[in-house]
This record gives C-alpha cells, structure tokens and sequence, in this order.
C-alpha cells in the first residue's frame, strides 16, 4: 500500500513522495504510523519511494524527516482518500500518553520544526533526553496537522518549549 507523505533529505527541500507499507488490515491511523516507523527502524538500509512517478530506493540515513497528514491518506494508485477507511475510534480519539514535552526541533540543514513528544516511559525518565535517547534512528513528533519523523542523526538541538 503507498502511503502519501512529505519528505525532506538531507539538505533538499521537502516534497511529496509515496512510502510503501504491507497492505494488511488495521484498526486505526496510529497503526499505520506505526508501520511508517517500523519500515524507519528495520534493519534495512534503504527503503523504496516513489517520487515524481519514479520508484527509487533511498538511504535511511539521508532521509531528514518524513511527515505523514493527520488525515490524507493514498492509495497505490495516487487517490487523494479522506482517511475514510480510519475513521475515529475511541482508542484514535483518546490516546493517553503519561507525559507531553512541547519542543522545537532544529536540524542540521537549517530549519526547525515545533510540536509534541508524547511518551509513556518510565517514571524514572521522564525528560526529553531520554525519550531522545531511546531506541530507534527516528523520533515522533506530532504537530497541528501531522505527524514527523525525524531522523535523530539529523537533529542538531531540542528545546523545551
């Protein structure tokens, strides 16, 4: 299934693209942003795209952010759906989450990015530091209308806002 997202490489300007994900049955949008993240975090180095029509295979590692709309989800075949098949469920709605940090994410090649951390860690780590630190090459961050994910590699400072 493709998704339709906005992504960012190093140093290039963000630009729509399509990432592929299994098309198996899920239960919510968070489930597919959940195989967004997985697909990130594989072992895999490089992951196909399509973009301007063309499928290319890029590296994890060049890849800055990729940001995925609250709602717009496509298809394979390009469609511009309304995220019908994800309609609002309690557990969509009501996502409970132990702690929120607002922060402001700058990035190596300039810019910045502000929104939420949410995390259910530990009590015993409750700082931005160590929702950073955790594992994973990608962090979450969720904004008005979407959800990023941004490279840890690529991030120069986070600040608490």
């Amino acid at each position: 299934m493709a998704v339709d997202v906005r992504l960012a490489l190093v140093s290039a300007n963000a630009h729509p693209a399509e990432l592929f994900v299994a098309d198996v049955p899920r239960k919510g949008h968070s489930e597919l942003l959940d195989a967004i993240a997985a697909l990130l975090d594989a072992d895999a180095s490089f992951i196909p795209v399509r973009s301007d029509g063309n499928v290319q295979l890029l590296g994890k590692h060049a890849i800055a952010w990729i940001a995925v709309g609250r709602t717009a989800v496509g298809d394979a075949a390009g469609d511009d759906d309304s995220d019908d098949d994800f309609a609002e469920i309690p557990s969509e709605v009501i996502t409970l989450y132990e702690r929120q940090h607002r922060v402001a994410v700058k990035l190596v090649a300039g810019g910045q990015i502000e929104g939420s951390l949410f995390d259910s860690s530990p009590s015993d780590r409750p700082r931005v530091a160590d929702h950073l630190n955790g594992a994973g090459r990608f962090v979450r961050l969720w904004t008005a209308n979407e959800h990023y994910l941004v490279n840890k590699t690529q991030i120069v400072q986070v600040t608490e806002l």
